[in-house]
């Protein structure tokens, strides 16, 4: 389904600022104009072509790794993602960036082996990747992909990288206490200045990204896209280990007492649904325990376009449980973008979280995979997309897949974002009948 919709706003900044004024209350600032901008759509990514990340060359295997982050050196793109490790830690690597190609992709050449980006502050494995530029931090995520007890466990954490020496330091992992660890422990992604400060109390960074994860029930997991947004925690306030602030955005955590289908995402109708039986009805999908997020977000803002754009990989055909793990008889790849004023009205208390629906979601299908994509039986498909970055300076949205490259490497594809601009300075609509505290 796809929707286009205009934002239209005056912002009542001289009678709002005179009543909270009196109040004694802060008003955030925002632009007292009309702006418009319009939601995403399929037609506003245009495909220019892919890379593959390296099979060799790094600590580990690069092969079965996730992540994906970006930066520039000297005017040079480079990624960063992981390499699996199954004995000790997943090491961080660096590449150049090459230019992508649509017919012959080539492949990244490795910078630096970085290691460990984590070490002991880790719990599991490592998933998601930010590269902060303004504060100079690697953004990391871990888990414990079979969390049984530990609701709260440390999710985002970061570290310093000194590029003279090449060492790292690790600085420390915070947690969600209320969020849950399975709510925020794959990703974590910039916050739009603009939204951070009228509608997040200045929290300029988003932690997700949502999706099925073990022991459903334990945080707990969510059936659907995810983000909460939070400040860069400072350690002199914010010790390591101690539990960050944050705004929740969008999110759909499990219910089963008793089972509710209507509180998840929802989704396509082409599947079976064996685990606890949410099946389409009326034409309506609703996310199962094979959907999978992993890094797999980006807020994409510009000046006449928005949206928060989630990349999952849903099941297709029947799926079921069976011999200790998860099955599927296939799998897709969608794109879903909400609707920033959606959003801004969860934090203003006029809509829960899970009442709100992506505006826009489109199948899409990847250079060089065969859909379906093919039946699996270990817990997570083949083909995930394992790792999400968008690059504002060239408005390049960049998409890593696991095993969609040659000899199983992540191919990583990139769609340019169409717009007239790349300055964003208005902000788009907020909800109506805009609520002050």
């Amino acid at each position: 389904m796809q929707q286009t919709k205009s934002y239209k706003l005056v912002y009542l900044l001289a009678v709002l600022g005179f009543l909270c004024g009196s109040l004694g209350m802060n008003v955030p600032k925002a632009a007292a104009a009309t702006s418009s901008k319009q939601i995403l759509t399929q037609a506003d990514f245009n495909y220019i072509g892919a890379f593959l990340l390296p099979t060799s060359g790094v600590n580990g295997d690069p092969i079965w790794g996730q992540g994906l982050a970006h930066r520039y050196v000297n005017g040079e793109l480079r990624m960063f993602a992981y390499a699996w490790n199954p004995t000790s830690a997943q090491n961080m690597y660096e590449v150049k960036v090459p230019t992508p190609s649509s017919t012959s992709p080539p492949t990244a050449t490795v910078v630096r082996n970085w290691g460990d980006v984590a070490g002991s502050k880790r719990v599991g494995q490592m998933f998601g990747l930010y590269w902060d530029e303004q504060d100079k931090r690697m953004y990391w995520n871990s888990q414990n992909v079979y969390n049984t007890q530990n609701p709260d466990d440390p999710g985002v954490g970061y570290s310093t990288l000194n590029d003279t020496t090449g060492a790292i330091t690790i600085v420390g992992a915070w947690r969600f206490t209320g969020r849950g660890t399975k709510a925020i422990n794959t990703c974590v992604l910039p916050i739009p200045q603009w939204f951070a400060d009228a509608y997040a109390g200045a929290r300029r960074l988003g932690a997700g990204c949502g999706g099925y994860q073990s022991i459903i029930a334990t945080g707990p997991a969510h059936l659907g896209p995810a983000l909460t947004a939070f400040n860069p925690p400072n350690v002199a306030t914010n010790p390591d280990g101690s539990s960050v602030s944050f705004v929740n955005l969008v999110g759909y955590p499990f219910q089963n007492n008793p089972i509710d289908c209507n509180k998840r995402a929802t989704r396509d109708t082409n599947y079976v649904d064996d685990f606890d039986g949410c099946n389409p009805v009326n034409g309506v999908g609703h996310w199962s325990w094979s959907d999978r997020l992993w890094q797999s977000a980006a807020w994409i803002d510009l000046p006449d376009k928005s949206g928060l754009v989630y990349f999952p990989t849903l099941v297709y055909g029947r799926e079921w449980y069976e011999t200790s793990t998860l099955h599927g008889m296939g799998a897709t790849h969608w794109w879903y973008v909400y609707d920033t004023a959606d959003l801004a009205a969860v934090t203003q208390g006029q809509k829960q979280q899970h009442e709100i629906q992506a505006k826009n979601t489109w199948p899409v299908q990847y250079a060089g995979l065969s859909y379906p994509l093919p039946r699996w039986d270990g817990g997570d498909p083949a083909d995930l997309v394992s790792g999400v970055t968008y690059d504002s300076t060239a408005r390049r949205v960049y998409i890593a897949v696991r095993f969609a490259g040659a000899n199983g490497a992540t191919k990583v594809y990139v769609y340019e974002v169409l717009s007239s601009s790349q300055q964003d300075t208005t902000a788009p609509a907020a909800p109506k009948e805009l609520r002050v505290r």
